[in-house]
């Protein structure tokens, strides 16, 4: 899904949420990093599909963190991809980001390894094209 933002707006900000209730810290910085730089924000969140499913709470979850994007005057996005990092990358691409906020990982290695590290593969598609990676604690 392409997002269009205004065209005279340089700075444009992608945070990436999960139905989690700490990703609240990363809507917050998102749209405090576009008001520093007179920006943009758009809050993602990338639906596997084979998780099209998903358990009523983690909808509830995400409807309430998109409610707070769009209270703090941002926009958002649900794409599917089964690779994350790359539909993330081929978004902020297609939507010329300039930053993308990300949360640092609250799971333990052996989850990032059942599900995939996102962080680093991301940074590493996205900062040749200029574009700034943040890592929220």
């Amino acid at each position: 899904m392409m997002v269009v933002f205004d065209p005279e707006i340089e700075h444009r900000v992608m945070v990436c949420v999960t139905p989690q209730k700490s990703c609240e810290r990363l809507i917050k910085r998102g749209a405090e990093r576009a008001r520093e730089c007179n920006g943009q924000f758009v809050v993602i969140y990338v639906n596997k599909k084979q998780a099209l499913n998903k358990d009523l709470k983690d909808h509830k979850i995400l409807l309430e963190l998109f409610e707070l994007a769009k209270k703090l005057g941002g926009t958002v996005s649900i794409l599917t991809g089964e690779e994350v990092y790359t539909t993330l990358a081929n978004f902020s691409k297609e939507n010329k980001i300039t930053h993308i906020i990300v949360g640092k990982s609250l799971g333990s290695a052996f989850d990032a390894q059942k599900s995939g590290e996102v962080i680093n593969p991301l940074r590493s598609a996205v900062e040749k094209n200029g574009i700034t990676v943040e890592v929220v604690d």
